[in-house]
């Protein structure tokens, strides 16, 4: 009889942006893979780009379950619901492997396994893409998502944790859990650092400007990603023949929108929406900003370095650990407070008119990447997991 895993998640676009390689890596090891995830509501990607992985997940033969996990606590009959139709999906396909991640899909993954977890039939895996209740997080945080923790470490095989922080944390807090450290989904370091394209070409074809200066910025427009504040720094840069691009959707988009008009900088920002050429407009651009409240650590930061751009990036957790990897990284120094507007915008100013600075803080994003972050090392602490979990 083949083995069985399960992969769950708020999202679909949470599968496809976090999870490709898992999956290649579960049906490598023999498992027959089932994706479980709301394929209607809340993905960071557009509806095209669901269904479209949708059937790219059909044609590898992996079955999908579409669950109506939330995002929000005020949507938690939505959740009971999930659960719900996952113990059925369990009870009919016995799954060796129970792989959850993000706050509802774990509480979701771990609810419903948990019975065929005492009866030895699953191991429970809860991958945190950064635990809400992190250093600096309001106290409902810790009343709320702490103690929601608390009750289902003791349904989980293995935590797995993609920032030190984080890490440190689960091994103070959950002392006798299997916490495992992994960073992140890693980069294919060699493919991004080695594709070459038309830059002029390709800042045509996007409507941007050829001759100008473009900082860029990659999120999802919510309000923990915290676009407002690149707005804001970049609206304070006084260099001319410089623009902003902003790739990402969400529903402060209009609310953005307006501020560059209240600021007068609309003809300097380019909301470009989702995109799936992102790798090829990171190549196009020439400095890098994130000014995100919160992350466990950032693909698009990891994008942004194994491409080689210079970075300018919030000092959280997460960022610390890509842009301050050893002491005397060159790129800590450029780590700001998430709502320090005139600090981002002077970094900003002064990789604008240093060339040789941009040179070398990108060499080295890129080093760093390739040392740290490499897919491959994320791939081999993964197989290593799973091979474990089933001895």
């Amino acid at each position: 009889m083949q083995k069985r895993a399960i992969l769950i998640a708020n999202s679909a676009s949470m599968i496809d942006h976090f999870n490709r390689d898992n999956i290649a890596i579960l049906k490598s090891l023999g498992y027959e893979v089932t994706v479980a995830a709301n394929f209607r509501e809340g993905n960071s990607s557009t509806s095209e780009r669901v269904n479209e992985f949708a059937n790219e997940l059909n044609g590898q033969g992996i079955e999908i379950v579409d669950l109506p996990i939330p995002r929000k606590l005020s949507q938690i009959m939505s959740a009971f619901r999930s659960i719900r139709k996952l113990k059925k999906y369990l009870e009919d396909n016995p799954c060796e492997i129970v792989h959850t991640q993000t706050p509802f899909g774990g509480v979701v993954g771990r609810i419903a396994a948990k019975k065929y977890r005492r009866d030895g039939i699953s191991k429970v895996i809860y991958f945190v893409h950064g635990f809400h209740f992190y250093k600096g997080a309001p106290l409902k945080n810790y009343l709320i998502y702490y103690n929601i923790e608390k009750y289902l470490i003791r349904y989980t095989d293995c935590l797995i944790t993609l920032n030190q922080e984080d890490y440190t944390t689960a091994l103070r807090k959950f002392k006798k859990t299997n916490v495992r450290y992994v960073p992140g989904v890693g980069i294919d370091t060699k493919l991004l650092s080695e594709k070459n394209i038309d830059i002029s070409k390709k800042r045509r074809q996007l409507g941007l400007p050829v001759d100008h200066t473009l900082v860029l910025n990659v999120a999802e427009l919510i309000p923990r990603k915290n676009v407002e504040t690149t707005i804001r720094a970049f609206a304070k840069v006084s260099e001319e023949n410089i623009g902003l691009v902003i790739c990402g959707k969400g529903v402060l988009e209009h609310a953005l929108k307006e501020l560059c008009r209240e600021l007068g900088i609309e003809k300097k920002v380019f909301f470009l929406g989702y995109r799936t050429d992102i790798i090829e407009i990171y190549k196009c651009c020439d400095i890098f900003l994130f000014t995100s409240y919160q992350e466990g650590l950032s693909v698009a930061l990891m994008q942004a370095m194994a491409t080689g751009l210079p970075i300018v990036a919030s000092d959280i957790r997460g960022n610390r650990d890509l842009l301050h990897p050893y002491e005397g990284a060159r790129s800590s120094s450029y780590l700001v407070s998430p709502d320090d507007v005139e600090l981002f915008a002077k970094k900003i100013q002064i990789l604008i008119k240093d060339s040789e600075e941009r040179k070398l803080l990108g060499q080295e994003n890129i080093n760093n990447c390739e040392e740290y972050f490499d897919i491959k090392i994320a791939h081999e602490k993964m197989c290593n997991i799973y091979n474990e979990l089933v001895l």
